[in-house]
């Protein structure tokens, strides 16, 4: 038996014991969300523990659960193993800019539920759009990106500025906002 085996073995042994560790980190989901994390996060578990063992470092003590700790993190966020022959997880709009599909504008209405007062509603579903048409395209894509919950960071290396000219531009947004409403 090769090295490679035994590390796979070895991993494949410990399966129910990581499933019930990565059942417990998702027990907030409903059961089929809760299986479909499960194995993603053991799938993302073995592809890690298997570039570890090509390093040579599949030997190391407790790294098995330190991958699998990781690999829900991973899940939590939305990562899946790449496909396509890809060396990393990518984007979504890196995926966009190659063209393989159009990522379309948000839609506002998700803002708002049937809890939120119906003057507010209107309020909100009127004016936004309507302060958004006022900026650039970057602007808008920017302020876009800031309003479905991009962190600052994310939105700096996609437009090539820095972290801190986001934050300007979010202070700038909202002044131009209340400058909006009040006008």
């Amino acid at each position: 038996m090769t090295n490679f085996e035994s590390r796979r073995d070895t991993f494949t042994a410990l399966v129910p014991e990581l499933t019930r560790m990565t059942s417990a980190a998702f027990r907030d989901r409903d059961p089929e969300a809760r299986a479909e994390a499960i194995q993603n996060t053991l799938a993302l578990a073995w592809y890690a523990f298997h570039a570890l063992i090509e390093q040579g470092r599949g030997d190391e003590p407790n790294i098995i659960k330190s991958v699998v700790w990781f690999s829900v993190k991973q899940t939590r966020v939305g990562r899946t193993i790449p496909s396509g022959g890809e060396a990393k997880p990518k984007d979504v709009f890196t995926h966009a800019s190659r063209g393989r599909f159009k990522v379309e504008r948000i839609d506002l209405r998700e803002f708002v539920d049937d809890a939120t007062a119906v003057p507010e509603q209107v309020s909100f579903r009127l004016d936004v759009p309507a302060f958004l048409s006022t900026l650039n395209e970057r602007q808008q894509r920017m302020a876009e990106a800031l309003a479905i919950g991009e962190t600052t960071s994310a939105v700096a290396a996609e437009f090539g500025v820095t972290p801190g000219a986001v934050s300007q531009f979010r202070l700038r947004f909202k002044t131009m906002f209340d400058t909006f409403m009040a006008g």
